[in-house]
């Protein structure tokens, strides 16, 4: 019978160009200094140092916030896999509970976009937050561009991070 051959052939085709249009993940690894000329939406005093570690579909990150004198380190993660996760969510008022996070790669291979969604209950009732965080890397990997869209009880908020590679 010829149709298993023929089966064969487009199977393995299909591995092939598969194969050949993967895109490559981007190497994220290292210090990144904000730009705050080319950043939006942030306090003029605000300044952001990030160290990421990257490993497969694994990113850890751990980013330094100046407000004039004051530094707040924050850790934070993310399993790059496109699987819902629990995460630590907090508000302003420092009231935490879990949310939902899920983060996947872009098809283009430039980055990655984290959804987060989380419900408190406060004594005025219940609040919702989302927000979604695009990072994107350009071609030559020297510049990040973080762009976060959040919406809770203040309404909608947008910022646009830039940060070159040192």
């Amino acid at each position: 019978m010829k149709t298993r051959p023929i089966a064969l052939t487009i199977v393995l085709l299909a591995l092939t160009f598969t194969t050949v249009f993967a895109t490559e993940k981007p190497d994220l690894n290292g210090t990144w200094l904000m730009d705050k000329t080319r950043s939006e939406g942030l306090p003029k005093e605000m300044e952001q140092k990030m160290r990421v570690t990257q490993e497969g579909d694994k990113l850890d990150l751990e980013t330094d916030l100046f407000q004039g004198d004051d530094v707040t380190t924050v850790h934070d993660g993310y399993q790059l896999n496109g699987q819902a996760v629990d995460f630590p969510a907090r508000l302003q008022s420092g009231q935490t509970t879990t949310g939902k996070r899920t983060a996947k790669w872009n098809t283009d291979g430039t980055g990655f976009v984290v959804k987060e969604a989380a419900t408190f209950d406060t004594p005025e009732g219940k609040v919702s937050i989302t927000m979604e965080r695009k990072w994107t890397l350009s071609a030559d990997g020297k510049t990040l561009i973080i762009e976060l869209h959040h919406t809770g009880p203040n309404g909608p908020i947008s910022t646009k991070r830039t940060f070159q590679r040192k």
